[in-house]
């Protein structure tokens, strides 16, 4: 429980100090896009970016919260609500915390209940702050033990994709690294931004998270379905009660336990738009997530839901395609690595994008399903005719759209 916590804290670094209250001054805050900047003022009272940290407004398609993407910055004074604004640009609070008002951006105008369809400030620092990451000698003995799950196959995997000497980049991190490295290392934030990571540190902690994954999961299950996730990282099943959910997500947690139904679902609507953020092809971590969506009826034009099987496993392509993109500018603002023909590009890397841009495929049906995926795998929401809406049901709640995201670095005997 000790360890879990420290790569907690770890992660909570990333935006912590980013932001306090001023009746003085106020910082006008750009977007991703370079679109209208726009303070955040509040009773008199404005944020102010503090010194080490950048601070921008992102855009939140439909549908995508929960979970609460990772670099939203909650308030100085209240760890339950995070800054949002709705298209009007007036500004409201985003909920944060696991109750009523989760994921709900709410403004003097509007209640944004849609799972997004707003912006939120989200944060990152250039330098972790001065804090207590723990005892630097058992947090070095853990990434040890963690590491020694890997087998030479995979550390010739990493060498293979990055062309970088894999062994002497681990021996090189674990001499130099402080507390807090080795627990920005083993958190569940989707990048650790590191210095090796040009060197392909952060292929190596991909490479790890599957592998424990993958012990978790042939602990907890096995059979043809299974075998299925494996290959595909996607399970579509006919839907008949809640059960069918249960019984699916008891194969893929990779967990001695999962909740149990009855399921609290919300409905989304969902109107296609041009220039929609979803639509551009992307995966959600590194590292496995599971989501779960209900699909009644959805049809080519209404913009359903595109994954490409496979791809959430770390082959050779894909594990180039993802070094790269750790090495990239976009990956500070956006995590999420999105799939672009970059120019940058070259053999395995442009291999993997020419793959996923092959084998994309739409899930469509006339009749209710269930789909469980495995969003680290490429996947994004297809062009719809405009105006069109696609209508589903999500589960309610901070449980990251299907299984709560839990810290993919433990051991198979941790729970």
């Amino acid at each position: 429980m000790r360890a879990a916590l420290l790569l907690a804290h770890a992660v909570h670094a990333t935006t912590q100090g980013c932001l306090e209250w001023s009746a003085i001054n106020a910082t006008w805050f750009g977007d991703e896009q370079e679109g209208p900047a726009q303070p955040y003022c509040l009773h008199g009272r404005c944020l102010v970016a503090l010194a080490g940290c950048a601070v921008w407004w992102r855009t939140v398609s439909d549908d995508v919260i929960p979970p609460i993407p990772e670099l939203t910055i909650p308030l100085p004074d209240d760890d339950s609500r995070g800054a949002c604004r709705g298209p009007t640009r007036r500004t409201g609070h985003l909920g944060i915390a696991d109750d009523d008002y989760f994921g709900r951006c709410t403004t003097p105008d509007k209640i944004f209940d849609n799972g997004g369809g707003f912006e939120i400030l989200q944060a990152r620092r250039h330098a972790p702050p001065s804090i207590d990451c723990g005892d630097r000698r058992r947090l070095k003995a853990r990434w040890e033990a963690l590491l020694a799950t890997l087998t030479d196959e995979d550390y010739a995997l990493v060498e293979a994709a990055t062309t970088r000497p894999i062994r002497n980049v681990s021996a090189a991190f674990v001499n130099k690294a402080s507390a807090c490295e080795f627990a920005g290392f083993l958190s569940s934030s989707r990048l650790f931004v590191h210095a090796l990571n040009g060197e392909g540190l952060h292929a190596l902690r991909a490479v790890l998270a599957e592998r424990l994954r993958d012990l978790r999961l042939a602990k907890y299950a096995s059979g043809p379905v299974l075998d299925e996730w494996f290959e595909n990282g996607v399970l579509v099943r006919p839907y008949t009660n809640d059960q069918d959910v249960y019984d699916l997500l008891k194969i893929v947690a990779g967990e001695p336990a999962v909740p149990s139904p009855p399921y609290d679902w919300a409905e989304r609507r969902i109107t296609s738009v041009k220039n929609d953020p979803q639509g551009r092809a992307h995966v959600d971590s590194f590292a496995s997530v599971v989501k779960v969506w209900l699909f009644d009826d959805v049809g080519e034009d209404a913009g359903p839901l595109h994954v490409v099987r496979g791809s959430h496993r770390h082959t050779l392509d894909r594990l180039a395609w993802e070094h790269a993109r750790a090495n990239g500018r976009e990956a500070l603002i956006e995590p999420s690595f999105r799939l672009t023909s970059n120019e940058s590009d070259s053999g395995d890397a442009a291999a993997f994008v020419a793959r996923c841009q092959r084998d994309a495929a739409p899930i469509v049906t006339q009749k209710p399903i269930v789909v469980v995926a495995d969003t680290s795998l490429v996947h994004f929401r297809g062009a719809g005719r405009v105006g069109t809406v696609r209508r589903s049901r999500r589960l309610r709640g901070d449980n990251g759209g299907g299984l709560v995201r839990r810290n993919p670095f433990r051991l198979v005997d941790e729970e």
